[in-house]
């Protein structure tokens, strides 16, 4: 697994897909920032009448549902529906969707179009899609939803079920992130208190998966991302001195990270 993730990481610097992300405007700067760190090419096009072909030249499509407007909502449908039939992958990330009735019926009329290889979100999010209870506090995760090692299991299990009605692979974020198909499932503990110290980087996460699914299998995909921005995180934080600092390093550590540094920091258990 390490190995074809290295293979990957080399990969993306030579081709230099071009990633379509649809976003937020709080993360909009953060989110191309990561893609051009990790060696892809972002472009941000949102207007409904320009994302079809935008979308149709990309090697991935990422769509955010932060601070969604009706701008937004009109241009993902059509560049998912554009992503579907051109058979480009998509990352759809669930922003908000334990907390806004309006941003959970948009994400399940989203998943009905399909076409998703991924599906993106905190364990609040993924648990109010799958029909559980969750404990969203805004668009955070609530305590009660974290993984942990008591859980990780039957946390394995609801996300398992949902990757096999959905036909994608699950990606959650927090302290610990957990990447599940219909077969296998897998806990990744990287990371630094510092990364909630940032506005963003769940969707940044997403941006790195978008680029990664742009060459690649989605579960790969998933675990790169994971695991890279974890390692960003841990190396940043050991030379920053407050959150402005650690911003910069992170994106610094992001592009700069060297296989050896992969290799020997990622902590990943498959269960």
């Amino acid at each position: 697994m390490i190995k074809d993730m290295l293979e990957l990481r080399k990969k993306i610097k030579t081709e230099q897909p071009l990633i379509h992300c649809i976003t937020n405007p709080i993360s909009i700067h953060a989110c191309a920032n990561v893609v051009l760190a990790l060696g892809a090419r972002p472009i941000m096009a949102e207007h409904p009448a320009e994302v079809a072909q935008i979308t149709a030249t990309a090697g991935a499509l990422m769509l955010n549902l932060g601070n969604i407007t009706d701008v937004r909502m009109k241009s993902m449908e059509i560049s998912l529906r554009t992503a579907k039939e051109n058979e480009i992958p998509v990352l759809l990330d669930l922003v908000g969707t334990a907390c806004s009735d309006l941003r959970f019926h948009y994400a399940k009329h989203l998943m009905e179009i399909g076409g998703i290889a991924v599906l993106k979100g905190n364990m609040s999010e993924l648990l109010a899609m799958a029909g559980c209870p969750s404990h969203s506090i805004g668009v955070d995760a609530g305590e009660k939803d974290a993984v942990t090692n008591q859980n990780q299991k039957e946390m394995a299990a609801i996300l398992g079920q949902l990757a096999k009605e959905t036909g994608s692979v699950i990606l959650a974020s927090g302290k610990k992130d957990m990447v599940v198909s219909e077969s296998s499932a897998y806990v990744l503990s990287n990371g630094d208190p510092m990364l909630s110290c940032i506005t963003g980087t769940g969707c940044m996460q997403g941006a790195a998966c978008a680029t990664y699914l742009a060459c690649e299998d989605p579960l790969l995909a998933g675990l790169l991302a994971a695991a890279t921005m974890g390692i960003a995180g841990e190396l940043a934080a050991e030379k920053c001195h407050g959150p402005g600092s650690f911003q910069a390093e992170f994106l610094d550590q992001l592009y700069g990270m060297s296989d050896l540094e992969l290799q020997n920091r990622i902590q990943m258990e498959q269960i």
